[in-house]
C-alpha cells in the first residue's frame, strides 16, 4: 500500500510557494488537467485519471511518450474526475493530499468539499491545500498546530456534527451539536501549544487560512 498520494486537480494552476508545505508524497496522481498543472509545478504525475476533457494535448502526448499510465473515463459519467480519482486513490493509499488553486468555478469548488468528504475517504486521511488554506476532514478526532495566524475554523459538512468538543482553543466546545449552516465554527483561534478537535457522529471541515 502507498502511505502518502498528491492529487493534483485542474483549473487555475496552485501557487508555488504550497509546494514547502505539502508533506512526503510517494505517489502523484493528477485529475485531468492536473496534469498540466502538475507540471507547471515541476511535478511529474504517476498517473491521470479523468475523461479528459481540458487536459492539453502537449501532455496527452507527453503521456504517452514517458508511459505514464493512463486511466480514462466518458465524458458523460456520473462523478467528478476529483471523485473517481479519490475512490481509485482510496483503494491502494492511507493518506491522501488534494492541491487545488481554489480560484476556479465556484461550483467546482464546493464539488471538491464534497468528494473530500465521500465515502471513499472514509477509511483514510484527507487533507486538502485550497489556495493558502489548509483544509483537514474530520471524522472523529484531530490534533492542530497552529499556523502562522493561528486562526481555526470548523464547520460541518453533510449534515449536522453531533458531539464537537474543541480544547485549547479562544472558544472552547464540550459535547456541542454544529446544525449544517451554523457559523458556530467560524474564526476561532488556537491559544495553547495546540487545539484538539473531536465529534461522536458526523463530519467537520478543519480550516487554516492563509498559511502562507
Amino acid at each position: 500500500m502507498v502511505k502518502n498520494a498528491l492529487i493534483i486537480t485542474g483549473g487555475p494552476c496552485a501557487n508555488k510557494e504550497v509546494l514547502t508545505h505539502l508533506p512526503d508524497i510517494d505517489l502523484v496522481i493528477a485529475a485531468d488537467s492536473g496534469f498540466d498543472n502538475a507540471l507547471s509545478l515541476g511535478i511529474t504525475p504517476d498517473l491521470v485519471i479523468g475523461d479528459l476533457d481540458s487536459i492539453s494535448a502537449s501532455s496527452l502526448d507527453l503521456i504517452e511518450k514517458h508511459s505514464i499510465q493512463l486511466i480514462s473515463y466518458p465524458q458523460d459519467k456520473d462523478k467528478s474526475d476529483l471523485e473517481l480519482t479519490l475512490m481509485h486513490a482510496s483503494k491502494n493509499c492511507g493518506s491522501i493530499t488534494i492541491l487545488d488553486s481554489g480560484s476556479g468555478r465556484i461550483d467546482h469548488l464546493l464539488g471538491l468539499f464534497a468528494a473530500m468528504t465521500s465515502e471513499a475517504t472514509a477509511k483514510l486521511s484527507c487533507d486538502a491545500f485550497v489556495s493558502t488554506s489548509y483544509i483537514k476532514v474530520v471524522r472523529d478526532c484531530y490534533r492542530v498546530k497552529p499556523a502562522a495566524n493561528k486562526l481555526v475554523s470548523v464547520f460541518p459538512f453533510a449534515g449536522e456534527a453531533k458531539g464537537v468538543c474543541l480544547s485549547g482553543f479562544r472558544w472552547d466546545l464540550d459535547n456541542e451539536t454544529i446544525s449544517s449552516g451554523s457559523t458556530l465554527g467560524l474564526s476561532n483561534e488556537i491559544v495553547a501549544s495546540f487545539g484538539e478537535i473531536s465529534l461522536q457522529d458526523g463530519i467537520l471541515l478543519v480550516i487554516q487560512p492563509d498559511i502562507f
